[in-house]
């Protein structure tokens, strides 16, 4: 609301994108749908300024799906069948101007499922939810549902899905409350707070080209994509077993080790991003329960690669132990100022989403289709360095997002490299 009144615009939603090859049904998806809104009544929330407030109506009425017709001079390679379907820029474009049509925020709802019919054999689809309601966690949950539910209608059989959340989102964002409240909430928050007293709760750590401008805009940022092939990521998941643990843990450390040679501090400070699903029926709810942890280290003091990665190891577990405490939580008690507004800090974050989490969830399968997922997202992440960590088969996908008022892209070319040629010395290869 705050970035609309200052004319930022500047989307901030989970999204989905697939393209769907076979036949498709129109009424079976609609039907999937349909269910899919009463099944996850959160999507058709609003929010009262006034009171501070989620409300979801006693009643929700599922909104239908949002059907767009593909760009006129659409390319052949990009209608027929196969992965080329971004061989014609107008399809990204489609996507992401759509993912980024704002939501009604006070009177919902928020979320839109876009079906663009590209030729007979070939189909767009584009879940979009506003994050305030939703997380990456939460998208899965929600593809997972949609693809059941979409069988079961053409199939006319009742879905095949675990029992829906026994409560919604904002129901458990009331139970939390009162548990910070409680005196065991209160002593949890001061004990995280103790121990990031040294950092903060949003901690700073510019490197090598950081501009130090105090005018910086939420909206402009831009991004790179690089990979790290299978044979590496299985040379650095050895690595990380040897070391006791996992390797997203050992690719942070990287993070923090090029952090470290790329600034004159002895010590880096970045944010870790965690799903907060430990409650019970917390793995099918939908709804923004992620939060983040600050993690510190000391590269430079380490005696030896095993002292370091066993250190690091330590400073995340210890970070895990508090994460029940919202990381928005530990920002009111520390720099209650800076609660609800875009930070002026140069932080770090660390972003990770495994195989193995898919897997929890299970497959992504729609009924006669083949599916094929597409790299689209819109909107911006708060931290001057934003690094997402996204395992495949093919090995890790890594994208790093900036903000352009800090930092130019020689910089960020400067960082990977940095991190890549850390994750190739400590797996003992020169490939990847």
């Amino acid at each position: 609301m705050s970035d609309a009144a200052g004319d930022v615009r500047n989307a901030h939603h989970t999204v989905a994108s697939l393209c769907a090859d076979g036949f498709f049904d129109e009424r079976a998806m609609r039907t999937a749908w349909h269910a899919l809104q009463l099944r996850h009544p959160v999507l058709a929330s609003g929010f009262d300024p006034h009171s501070g407030r989620w409300t979801i109506p006693e009643r929700p009425e599922p909104t239908d799906l949002t059907i767009t017709q593909p760009p006129a001079r659409l390319s052949a390679t990009a209608a027929g069948p196969g992965a080329s379907v971004l061989a014609d820029e107008a399809v990204p474009a489609l996507l992401r101007e759509a993912a980024a049509r704002p939501f009604n925020l006070i009177d919902g709802p928020l979320a839109r499922l876009l079906v663009v019919p590209l030729s007979g054999s070939r189909t767009l689809l584009q879940l979009t939810v506003e994050h305030l309601i939703s997380d990456g966690w939460s998208l899965n949950v929600l593809m997972r549902d949609l693809a059941a539910l979409y069988s079961a209608a053409l199939k006319g059989e009742p879905p095949r899905l675990p029992p829906p959340a026994d409560e919604a989102f904002p129901e458990f964002v009331r139970r939390q409350n009162i548990m910070l409240e409680s005196g065991p909430g209160r002593a949890a928050v001061r004990a995280l707070a103790d121990l990031v007293s040294d950092t903060g709760p949003v901690p700073a750590t510019p490197i090598a080209g950081f501009s130090g401008s105090r005018t910086i805009r939420y909206d402009r940022r831009d991004s790179i994509v690089r990979r790290l092939d299978a044979p590496l990521c299985q040379a650095l998941t050895k690595r990380a077993r040897a070391a006791g643990m996992s390797p997203p843990t050992l690719m942070h450390a990287a993070l923090h080790d090029g952090l470290w040679r790329l600034s004159d501090a002895q010590r880096v400070a970045t944010t870790l991003s965690t799903a907060n699903r430990d409650a019970a029926g917390a793995d099918s709810m939908v709804g923004w329960l992620s939060s983040k942890v600050v993690v510190t280290s000391e590269p430079g003091r380490a005696t030896d690669l095993d002292d370091f990665l066993a250190a690091f190891h330590r400073r995340v577990l210890s970070a895990f132990d508090l994460a029940r405490v919202p990381w928005p939580r530990l920002i009111a008690e520390m720099t209650p100022w800076a609660l609800g507004r875009h930070t002026s800090e140069p932080y770090v974050t660390f972003n990770a989403q495994t195989v193995g989490m898919l897997r929890y969830l299970g497959p992504l399968q729609f009924e006669n289709l083949t599916i094929t997922t597409l790299p689209v997202s819109v909107g911006w992440h708060d931290a001057s360095i934003a690094t997402f960590w996204n395992e495949d088969s093919d090995g890790m996908r890594v994208t790093i997002n900036w903000k352009t008022d800090w930092y130019q892209a020689p910089d960020m070319e400067r960082l990977w490299t940095a991190i890549r040629d850390t994750l190739r010395r400590w797996a003992g290869t020169e490939t990847g």
